[in-house]
């Protein structure tokens, strides 16, 4: 028993001194042999000297690096107690192994098992329990201690013996099985990491083989995070992967011809400001949305008017001279609009007298002016239409001298179609 005692300590004076190196050794798949010697110490009433020389040889098979399976045959060199006589002592046994930290060139382990034991030609029951210890010297080459109690059945009680031996392992790779590690995907996008050149992704993502996120219409914008999914490609979008419309015109950028339409303008399929009427003066800003096409018109899409400050005293049609800038100023409009066809000359009155008088007033004033048009600046009396309008279209009101004085006038007002 004491020198059971001196071998344990022995055993964990040893692991306290062998430095732990890392790489397996152990390997999985593989047979073991292990010759080994050391001593047994006998306990109890078996007739033989307490303590002799053991030896054993066990051939075992690694399930796992961790798990392994042994079967032993040992036998230990006894004389009988009192006579010094030679017995013999055989003990096989069927022992499966747990090893700790089977990576490092240090490897303890556990031990347990069952068989059988003779002694002096008496077979008896036996169990074990025990551990011990591998130090690789080599890829398939080890140092083992190893410590064991068996336990032995007989008719009248358990007989206990220690056997500590040491010797060495040895591994017979040729059936070796190589560990295939499963491949690893870390961010789990269905690509392994080995092949993913994308290896943020986030999860549920689509990808490509590469394990990078798609954009399947090609905008720029990954398919997780494109609500557009359909842009045709080359379209500018915004971060959400949606066509842009800059000018809020209603129309993609990448269909819109006019980029600039002010916001809220009616525009035609192609992002073009509408113009209705084709006068030329789009919707939003014109003020006269039924001008008929083709006439000329101002910048509000408005018929072309001038207004001519050409008044005459009450029930008079002559042209005074004081008004000969405002002439001027009808001959230059005429001439600016030589392109339209006809120039109305329109003459009004005011309330005073009956309405037949007023009318052939008013034409008359209109004649005036279309004639002086014609004399004295040489204007196509053809493209020069008169007409009268009589008390109808005041401008001021007829409840005052001034008012009056107003509308008697006569205006020049371009492209306006006239029944004959």
């Amino acid at each position: 028993m004491k020198l059971a005692r001196f071998l344990a300590a022995a055993l964990v004076l040893t692991c306290s001194a062998i430095p732990v190196m890392s790489h397996a050794e152990i390997k999985t798949g593989v047979l073991t042999l292990s010759p080994m010697i050391g001593g047994i110490t006998m306990e109890g009433d078996q007739p033989v000297d307490s303590e002799g020389l053991a030896y054993s040889l066990g051939l075992g098979y690694n399930f796992t690096q961790q798990l392994g399976l042994e079967a032993v045959v040992g036998g230990a060199n006894l004389e009988e107690e009192g006579s010094g006589d030679d017995v013999d002592f055989w003990n096989y046994r069927l022992d499966g192994l747990y090893r700790f930290m089977p990576e490092n060139k240090l490897v303890p382990y556990l031990a347990a098992g069952v068989g059988g034991y003779s002694l002096d030609g008496d077979d008896e029951f036996m169990t074990n329990y025990g551990a011990g210890l591998l130090y690789f010297l080599g890829e398939n080459v080890a140092l083992r201690a190893d410590v064991r109690h068996m336990i032995g059945f007989n008719e009248s009680n358990l007989e206990n013996n220690i056997i500590y031996t040491a010797g060495f392992q040895f591994q017979f790779a040729g059936t070796e099985q190589p560990v295939k590690k499963e491949p690893v995907d870390s961010d789990g996008d269905g690509v392994t990491d080995d092949l993913d050149q994308c290896p943020d992704t986030p999860k549920g993502a689509p990808v490509d083989a590469k394990g990078c996120p798609l954009d399947t219409d090609g905008d720029g914008v990954f398919d997780y995070l494109d609500q557009c999914p359909d842009t045709p490609k080359g379209a500018p979008v915004d971060a959400k992967g949606c066509p842009l419309d800059t000018d809020g015109d209603g129309v993609f950028d990448y269909l819109d011809q006019c980029p600039d339409t002010p916001k809220g303008a009616p525009v035609d399929a192609k992002g073009c400001p509408l113009d209705t009427d084709g006068d030329g003066v789009f919707d939003y800003l014109d003020q006269c949305p039924d001008t008929p096409k083709g006439m000329n018109v101002d910048e509000k899409g408005c018929d072309l008017k001038l207004t001519l400050r050409i008044n005459f005293d009450f029930d008079q049609a002559v042209i005074k001279p004081e008004f000969k800038g405002e002439l001027d100023k009808a001959a230059a409009f005429v001439r600016a609009n030589a392109n339209v066809p006809f120039i109305l000359l329109a003459g009004h009155t005011d309330s005073k007298g009956r309405d037949t008088y007023n009318q052939r007033l008013s034409e008359k004033r209109a004649e005036a002016v279309r004639q002086a048009l014609i004399d004295n600046y040489g204007l196509d009396a053809a493209k020069l239409k008169s007409r009268g309008y009589g008390e109808a279209q005041p401008v001021a009101t007829n409840d005052t001298e001034e008012g009056r004085y107003l509308n008697r006038r006569v205006e020049l007002i371009c492209c306006v179609v006239l029944p004959e």
